[in-house]
This record gives structure tokens, C-alpha cells and sequence, in this order.
């Protein structure tokens, strides 16, 4: 009997400990709103930067930048970026159409000054044939230059698409600024421009 009476108070105490615990978890634990209430979340805490709801696909921006070059940029929304991109293939394309014509036509004076078919252009005419093999080489060089240079735009159209998809849903830090500034020599006092990068702690 002297046994069983602390067994008792044992198991007394555990049991209105137990209760005490689900009291606590049915006021706090299930409900979310009174979680909220009990623990404050600061305003400027944000634990999501990126919107998807407006994030867009790189590998559906890399696609149409491929297939027709500028239309990534329009698909990220950035309409500044497409003509830009127009107007540098346009150049590098009239770049290769012309220096291509250009070797063409050095290419033909080449091979009837070769075998002695008389020029119509007496400056032509009067100039070696090492010479006319000379400017021939150049301008195949100018044009593999341009197809090399427009083919590197080309890749960069397609990267730029795809970096700008990745960084489209980002918000942008209020806390971090990135502008231009002037900067002042503390020796010479003079004055120049430069880019400034401001963070807020």
C-alpha cells in the first residue's frame, strides 16, 4: 500500500502535465493566425525575392532568340533591347554581303590577270599580280572577320536572352543601389565619372 500511494501521485502529476501541454498546443500550435499574433515577423523581412508568377523561362527565351534573334528580348519584355540586336546582325550580315561581293569580284580580275584575259580597268591593268592577289586575301579576310564578329552577337543575343529570363522575376533591393558618380582626384582635384555602389545595412 505504502508503494501503490507515490505510484499514484506519479502518475497524477504526469497526467495534469499532459493536459497542460495539449491546452498549449491546441491555443498555439494549430491555429496559424495566433502564431502570427504571438510571433511578430518584420515587414522588411522577405523570405521570397523571386515572383513566380511573373517569372519568365530562359530555356523558352534561349529558343526564340535561336530561331529568330531579338524575340527573347521581346518575350522578357525588354523592347529597347530588340533593335539593338537587329540593327548589329543587320550591320555584321551588309558587312559580309559586301566584302563577300568585294573577293568575288578581286577573285575574277585575279584569274584573268592569271591567264592574261585583258582588264577593263586600266588602274587594274597596270598593277601586278601580286597585288590583285593582295587585296583579293584582304578582303577574304575582312569577310571571315565580320562572320566571326556576327556570329559572336548572335551567341551574345542568346545569352543575353536567357540571363534576362533568369533575372526577370527578381525584385529589385531597395537596400542596394548600383549608379553613376562623380569622383574627385585628391591630388590633382580634378573631376571624372564613375559608378557607385551603395548598400544600406
Amino acid at each position: 500500500m505504502k508503494r501503490l500511494i507515490p505510484f499514484l501521485l506519479l502518475s497524477l502529476s504526469v497526467f495534469s502535465f499532459a493536459q497542460e501541454e495539449n491546452e498549449t498546443s491546441r491555443n498555439f500550435g494549430t491555429d496559424s493566425t495566433t502564431v502570427a499574433e504571438i510571433v511578430p515577423v518584420d515587414p522588411k523581412f522577405k523570405l521570397d525575392t523571386i515572383d513566380y508568377l511573373t517569372a519568365k523561362n530562359p530555356m523558352r527565351a534561349s529558343l526564340y532568340s535561336a530561331i529568330l534573334p531579338g524575340m527573347g528580348q521581346l518575350y522578357n519584355k525588354k523592347w529597347w533591347k530588340a533593335p539593338l540586336v537587329w540593327g548589329v546582325l543587320g550591320t555584321g550580315v551588309g558587312f559580309i554581303v559586301h566584302y563577300n561581293n568585294q573577293y568575288k569580284e578581286y577573285r575574277g580580275y585575279y584569274l584573268d590577270k592569271l591567264y592574261g584575259v585583258p582588264l577593263e580597268n586600266p588602274t587594274l591593268q597596270q598593277m601586278s599580280l601580286e597585288n590583285i592577289a593582295n587585296i583579293q586575301d584582304d578582303r577574304k579576310r575582312t569577310r571571315d572577320y565580320a562572320i566571326a564578329l556576327t556570329a559572336l552577337a548572335y551567341i551574345l543575343n542568346i545569352v543575353d536572352a536567357s540571363v534576362d529570363a533568369h533575372l526577370f522575376g527578381i525584385k529589385k533591393d531597395p537596400d542596394l543601389s548600383f549608379q553613376p558618380t562623380v569622383i574627385e582626384n585628391n591630388y590633382t582635384l580634378d573631376l571624372a565619372l564613375g559608378m557607385g555602389v551603395n548598400y544600406k545595412f
